[in-house]
């Protein structure tokens, strides 16, 4: 009898072996080593195995069977680096004993993805030869962002469709969340620097305080915010960061904000980048001070493929149920360069969720995501595969 590659037991003690050897963006050597090791135990080849962007992954998988005769190629992605946060998490035994921590989860999105990797696997001898899954572990998602480069390195070529799943504690495990259109925000990196002329608070003559013109653009920003929500826009856009003098007693040079915005419309990114970039000048205009006003888009917007996404809702309500697949709480202002991929091929990202308790947020010290929703994202990834290969896998 043909013994069983997906094992949950096995996927589990992956994951708490990733997350308590958590690393960072493009320094994922040790989790990019473990996973190479875990698909050669999965009987995957060497010469299947492909880096890219430093420490990422390209994983290709063909069947065995007779071509089929229309060549189909899907991607299934993954991200596997950890934030700069010290883990809080004293009650389990697996808690980072590094500098990094898992606190978004994406231990479990490879894990996910192996686990997905291994039902197909078993299969091999149904997929036609012409039929290809891509695996796609990328670094860097949290930071620099690792999915451009992958692409610059080509791992998109061939591929008909990709999808993606991030954990997300909207719930207990048992729920997916997905629709057509935007899932996650377009994000623009906002940073304002104010030259004024400073020197000391008891001798003010002469002295050009940038202070007062970034106080007003915090006041102006709160004006144009009101006009895009009174359009209908949903975004949000702040200045959380003010850095002036660090001494009482003498009035800086300069005033630097930062900050961002995040938005779905292209009409209201590009309104609300001008009536900004208007305030800045005017601002400072206003105070004699010259300025340097810099907005970057560095992700954009998660955006489904309608045709895709209306096939993969399907595929997720046989594995959890028509009730449990959902939109509510979409979409969301967080951001996600999946994106990047989405620019190269129709593709769909979706939510699994992942919460114990109903406080979990994502990026804080304690997050831990359930282990009972791995299972099910396993299932949903084979399901996948299964339906866009036209198959019903025995």
């Amino acid at each position: 009898m043909k013994s069983s590659l997906y094992n949950l037991e096995k996927l589990l003690s992956f994951r708490r072996d990733l997350h308590k050897h958590a690393e960072g963006s493009f320094n994922e050597f040790r989790t990019s080593a473990k996973i190479i090791e875990y698909l050669l135990e999965l009987g995957i080849k060497e010469d299947q195995i492909r880096k890219v962007a430093s420490t990422g992954l390209v994983v290709d998988i063909k069947g065995t069977a007779p071509p089929s005769g229309k060549p189909y190629c899907i991607a299934i992605r993954a991200d596997m680096d950890a934030l700069p946060i010290k883990e809080q998490n004293p009650e389990i035994d697996y808690a980072s004993i590094t500098d990094y921590a898992h606190m978004c989860g994406h231990d479990t999105h490879v894990t996910c993805l192996l686990g997905g990797a291994a039902k197909v696997l078993e299969k091999l001898d149904q997929i036609p030869s012409d039929k290809c899954l891509r695996l796609l572990f990328q670094p860097a998602e949290e930071d620099e962002g690792g999915a451009f480069p992958m692409l610059q390195e080509g791992v998109m070529e061939g591929v008909d469709e990709v999808y993606g799943m991030h954990n997300w504690p909207f719930d207990l495990p048992g729920k997916v969340y997905v629709k057509p259109g935007y899932m996650m925000a377009c994000i623009t990196h906002i940073d304002i620097k104010i030259h004024g002329k400073g020197g000391k608070a008891s001798q003010l003559e002469g002295v050009i305080d940038p202070i007062q013109p970034a106080i007003d653009i915090q006041k102006g920003l709160k004006e144009i915010v009101q006009e895009f929500k009174d359009k209908g826009y949903y975004f949000t856009v702040s200045l959380p960061l003010i850095r002036g003098s660090d001494d009482p007693e003498f009035v800086a040079d300069t005033c630097n904000l930062g900050g961002y915005l995040r938005a779905f419309d292209v009409e209201c990114i590009v309104g609300i980048k001008k009536r900004i970039q208007d305030l800045v000048e005017s601002s400072c205009r206003n105070y004699n001070c010259k300025v340097d006003c810099f907005m970057q888009t560095t992700y954009p917007a998660v955006n489904n493929t309608e045709k895709e996404t209306e096939n993969f809702i399907k595929i997720a309500k046989k594995v959890v149920g028509e009730e449990n697949v959902v939109d509510t709480h979409l979409p969301v202002l967080g951001a996600e360069d999946f994106s990047f991929f989405q620019k190269a091929a129709p593709g769909v990202f979706f939510f699994c969720s992942s919460s114990r308790k109903p406080t979990d947020v994502l990026h804080t010290n304690c997050f831990n995501p359930h282990d009972d929703y791995i299972p099910i994202a396993c299932e949903i990834h084979y399901r996948v595969v299964e339906n866009r290969f036209g198959l019903e896998f025995k």
